[in-house]
């Protein structure tokens, strides 16, 4: 198989050239030239400003492929730009979408189906929500490219996926948290970290990725891929207290409590206060999606977190904030054990 992904050398992307390269696959990818890979020769580059048509005719023209790997298509101008240089000379077009075209609405449906899609008629503009230019701007370039498949026939899958979890992410979301835990202080969980929601695996996305070009009940469709568990903030970090063998101290704290105390949420990145729980019906009937228990790919995700040289040495953005959320968590026990003093909502 020719396969060409459009990314390719970040978390997901590379996973799947990897897993590609395995199976005996001809792989080429696009990207920036921004950041290195380590596939030397054994992969075909092309290099190039994925929002430049002139530079996608320029690598592409005259190309054909039997599948490929969207992971750049974030809004309606770009799923365009994709189907200028690819429409007509790609088997299988595989468009790397995101749980959050459901949440931008502002619908929690408890699982989420893949027929939320649809949404309300107007979606409100929910300008502090983290789901909503992300998922909104996804949202465009997934009917666009439907539209595509309906009125052309493009060999289209989407792919929604909620937080990838694994060795190798850049995110360093896990790291976050697993530092927090190693350093032995409280932590705090916004909301008591108990909203439900559900991950996945990176290794198991990019497995299905390599073999979904086999399945051709896919296309013209639309999945989710996520973990079989039901999970919580809570339940990841004494999940990862567990792994490292480690004792965790929690305080609960409301999200308008944290804001009043000027922290807000961004030290925990995984936190929500609504359901995000994918449905996976569909993709375990369709496409035999079986994902690796939580349990053992945590193991993974916890040791590559806590590696420094992995991580590239780098802080995560979460734990950044780690002397703040510690002053936070003083400041909200002294206001509520001192006598005669109103205690700040939990």
């Amino acid at each position: 198989m020719k396969a060409l992904v459009l990314g390719g050398t970040r978390f997901i992307g590379r996973r799947l050239v990897e897993e590609l390269l395995s199976a005996g696959h001809k792989v080429s990818i696009y990207t920036r030239g921004l950041a290195p890979d380590p596939f030397g020769g054994r992969v075909e580059r092309f290099v190039g400003d994925r929002k430049s048509r002139a530079a996608l005719d320029a690598a592409l023209s005259g190309r054909d492929f039997d599948a490929a790997y969207d992971f750049l298509s974030y809004d309606a101008d770009d799923a365009l730009l994709a189907l200028g240089a690819l429409e007509g000379r790609v088997g299988h077009f595989i468009h790397l979408s995101t749980c959050s075209v459901y949440w931008c609405t502002g619908c929690f449906p408890c699982p989420v189906t893949e027929e939320e899609f649809a949404g309300p008629a107007e979606i409100p503009r929910r300008p502090g929500s983290i789901e909503y230019a992300y998922g909104l701007g996804k949202r465009h370039a997934e009917a666009t490219l439907f539209e595509a498949h309906k009125q052309r026939g493009l060999p289209l899958t989407a792919i929604r996926l909620p937080i990838v979890g694994g060795e190798g992410d850049r995110s360093l979301r896990y790291a976050s948290y697993c530092l927090r835990v190693a350093d032995g202080a409280p932590l705090i969980l916004p909301d008591g970290g108990f909203a439900p929601l559900r991950q996945v695996y990176v290794g198991d996305v990019a497995a299905m990725l390599a073999r979904l070009p086999q399945i051709p009940r896919a296309i013209g469709q639309a999945y989710n891929l996520a973990c079989a568990e039901i999970l919580s903030v809570r339940a990841i970090v004494m999940a990862i207290a567990q792994v490292m063998g480690r004792t965790l101290e929690t305080v609960d704290i409301s999200t308008p409590v944290l804001d009043r105390l000027g922290l807000g949420t961004a030290f925990s990145p995984f936190s929500q206060r609504a359901p995000q729980v994918p449905a996976i019906f569909k993709a375990r009937q369709e496409l035999g999606w079986v994902p690796t228990p939580y349990a053992s790919w945590l193991e993974r995700a916890v040791a590559w977190a806590l590696d420094e040289k992995s991580r590239g040495g780098e802080t995560p953005e979460g734990y950044a904030h780690r002397a703040r959320e510690l002053e936070a968590i003083e400041r909200y026990q002294s206001s509520t054990s001192m006598p005669n003093m109103p205690s700040m909502p939990r």
